[in-house]
Formats: C-alpha cells, structure tokens, sequence
C-alpha cells in the first residue's frame, strides 16, 4: 500500500512539475504587444513621434521582458529607432534591474518612448510624408485626412524561470 502512495505521490509531482515548467515556456511565446502613436512635436531635426505600448501577458505565470528595442519603418524602409534610455515604463511595472514585469494574466500599462524622424529619413521615405505628419500636428481635427502608415517592429527578450526566449512583434500603425 505504501508504495502506491509513493507512486502515485510521484505521478502526481511529476505531471504538477511538468504543467509548470510548460506553462513557464508558453509565457514566453504568448505575450503580446499592442502599439500607438502620435506626432508630439516637429523641431528643425525632425519629427518627433510618441509610441506607447502595453505588454499582455495572458498566462497563468509572470514573466519579465527586457525593455524593447522599437524600430520605426515607413514601406519597408527603417526610419528611426528607440532609446532604450528615454522609455518610460510605469513604476508597478518596472523591477529593481530595469526590466518590465508582467504579472499573470495581466497588462503593463502604457510604456512610452519618443522616437525622433529625422528630415533625411522621411525624406528618404517620400516627403509626401513629411507633409501628412506635419498636416497631423496642425490639424483641428475637422478636415478629413489620409493617415499615415507606419510598421512598429518590437524587439526584445522575455525572461522566465526556464531561461529566456527572444520576443519579436511587428504591428502597423497610422497617425
């Protein structure tokens, strides 16, 4: 009788250690990342743009994500890409070394960074760019505009007890 305790007690170890460590691994691959953004401002080196991101973790376990590099490209062409220095991840989000935590079954809230477009860049994408971003600042919000669209890869590395698993997310946006 002991030893089918002992079996059984085992078994049931065995599968609670192995849904953990399956659930630890699916983390990594299901968090997921929804993009926005706007034109902040316009300065003699370029146009300033403000992504905000929210990171979604929708599993049972809670991971932690190094903060992401954020690339913007305009009809496959990159254009900027993000500091990781001028992200601004919200306290309750943010752990002692830096990373972004996501507890289980939840959202970051917005993380944002400022990206600036050089001239050359979107001149180098079509300068019909430059003026619909510049027709975005000054607008009343009246007149009917043609957005601008804009592919948002996100690049970044999600660390779980198991290890870490590189992230990658590309999104289209319009402004």
């Amino acid at each position: 009788m002991n030893k089918v305790l002992i079996v059984i007690g085992i078994g049931g170890l065995a599968f609670l250690g192995g849904r953990y460590l399956w659930q630890l691994n699916r983390a990594g691959e299901k968090a997921a990342v929804e993009v926005s953004g706007r034109v902040h401002k316009i300065t003699l080196n370029g146009v300033e743009v403000v992504l905000s991101y929210n990171i979604k973790n929708p599993t049972n376990v809670a991971i932690e994500m190094a903060v992401p590099l954020v690339k913007l490209s305009h009809r496959q062409k990159v254009i900027a890409s993000s500091s990781m220095s001028l992200v601004n991840i919200p306290e309750d989000a943010k752990t002692a070394n830096g990373r972004i935590r996501i507890a289980p079954n939840a959202e970051t809230g917005y993380i944002q960074t400022s990206i600036l477009l050089p001239y050359l860049s979107l001149i180098g994408a079509g300068s019909s760019v430059i003026t619909a971003l510049k027709n975005r600042l000054n607008s009343t919000g009246d007149e009917e505009q043609e957005p601008v669209e804009f592919e948002v890869q996100t690049t970044s590395t999600v660390f779980t007890k198991l290890g870490s698993v590189p992230f990658d997310d590309v999104q289209t946006i319009r402004f």
